[in-house]
């Protein structure tokens, strides 16, 4: 075993316990560790067990990092704690069945793949972001809760945009921030640029968050710009359009419309701006790279036909170069992975394993549609609408890129998906608080 692992290893037998105990013990190590889950998710520092990184799939190892240290932690904590007594953790949230179906079947793909490791490193991936969407869910209780989270996805996203400014001062034209590749990067941010603006929308009264979300927005737009990925900047344009659409639906406030127009005149000013390198970026793109993208989907499709069960889960790679798969694309340099997260799963998990993800895709869509419909105009509302269009944006691109497959995307996705499934119980308490606020006010007014 290298020594970099047997060092980590002990690191986590060590940090893990350790942080566990502070965060049974104290609050402030709680939060600490809620911080340090969300913040090692923007810079993620990993190690791979069995590594494979000539490999070109998604996962390239059993992948375990800072984050599992926090996931962990938590985890133990939040079952533990004395303060935890109190709450009831789900054990099953919502959206369970279908989550379990699609594990299932990335589990059975390990009996039909063509090299099984690689199908327990995509496996193992999977497993971690769910218990991050567990985490997630159990531990949004309040309205506080949800404002400190905002504060930390601003934090998030400050992240990248001060590696972005280091990249761009050094002369690296597409910006790739801590992630992999520029489009990463730009799908990643552009998930939480809607949370920021519906949350800017959707207040009420200016404050330290409504401020800190702003800062958000603005840092996480002038990163998908800096990314030059002409999907980012479609779907971008897409999801502000959804989130501004929602919010006036939810509340037609004069304060709403006020900073729609704000916003406009800042974004026809950055366009004039901005607008002739993000032509250029449109008009040089390959014509190859079009013709890649064709030959990869054709494949794809080829080895769901082939295959009822699929090639396996992270196998398309491999069965792409090393079976007669590849004559559907000649140039080698083109056999990375199909750009189509849907054909992806059709080729890996067949038919059965694309309906599963497919159905997991749609349930979180129609609970956030059907709590955007109560038209609660709170913070809640806002937090719906935002990752609702976000989810939109994410699954519109993924038409033609398969990076929710990225540890970075996934890993993301299922925190916010964890949030949203938590929103109605956060509602119910927001309610109850206000209704014993009157209650209480009643009650001092009928006594003097």
């Amino acid at each position: 075993m290298p020594g970099k692992q047997v060092i980590f290893i002990a690191l986590t037998l060590f940090v893990v316990p350790a942080a566990a105990w502070l965060g049974i013990r104290y609050r402030w190590a709680e939060r600490l560790l809620v911080v340090g889950a969300f913040l090692s998710t923007a810079y993620l520092v990993d190690i791979n067990f069995v590594s494979m990184e000539s490999y070109r799939g998604d996962t390239r190892g059993f992948e375990f990092g800072v984050t599992d240290w926090m996931i962990i932690a938590l985890i133990v904590t939040m079952t533990c704690s004395p303060r935890w007594r109190r709450e009831r953790l789900q054990l099953l949230p919502p959206n369970s069945g279908p989550l379990l179906a699609y594990l299932g079947v990335a589990l059975l793909s390990l009996a039909f793949a063509y090299v099984p490791l690689y199908a327990g490193f995509g496996l193992s991936k999977l497993v971690r972001a769910v218990a991050v969407y567990w985490v997630a869910f159990n531990y949004l209780r309040s309205e506080r809760d949800l404002r400190f989270l905002i504060l930390v996805l601003v934090a998030m996203v400050g992240i990248q945009f001060s590696l972005v400014l280091w990249q761009r001062a050094a002369g690296l034209y597409r910006a790739v921030g801590s992630t992999p590749h520029p489009n990463t990067l730009a799908v990643y941010v552009n998930f939480m640029n809607m949370v920021f603006l519906a949350f800017v929308l959707g207040e009420k009264r200016r404050s330290l968050h409504t401020w800190a979300a702003w800062a958000g927005l603005v840092m996480g737009a002038v990163i998908v710009l800096a990314t030059f990925s002409r999907g980012a900047l479609l779907t971008m344009g897409l999801g502000f359009a959804i989130v501004v659409t929602l919010s006036l639906w939810d509340r037609p406030r004069a304060s709403k419309f006020t900073i729609i127009g704000m916003m406009m005149l800042v974004a026809v000013a950055g366009a004039v701006k901005v607008a002739p390198s993000i032509i250029q970026r449109f008009e040089t793109a390959p014509v190859e790279s079009g013709l890649s993208r064709q030959q990869a989907n054709s494949a794809a499709l080829a080895m769901a036909r082939d295959h009822f069960f699929g090639v396996g889960l992270n196998n398309y790679s491999y069965v792409v170069n090393s079976t007669p798969y590849s004559g559907y694309i000649p140039l080698e340099s083109d056999r990375g992975i199909v750009h189509n997260v849907y054909l992806l799963h059709a080729s890996e998990l067949g038919w059965l394993g694309l309906a599963a993800f497919l159905v997991v895709i749609a349930r979180f869509l129609w609970l956030a549609v059907r709590f955007i419909l109560r038209r609660r105009d709170d913070v809640t509302s806002s937090m719906a609408i935002g990752i609702f269009a976000g989810m939109v944006a994410l699954w519109t691109q993924s038409l033609l890129e398969w990076l929710f497959r990225q540890t970075y995307v996934t890993v993301e996705f299922f925190l916010l998906a964890g949030l949203l499934a938590a929103l109605p119980r956060v509602a119910r308490r927001i309610h109850a608080e206000r209704i014993r606020k009157v209650l209480l006010l009643r009650q001092i007014a009928a006594t003097t």
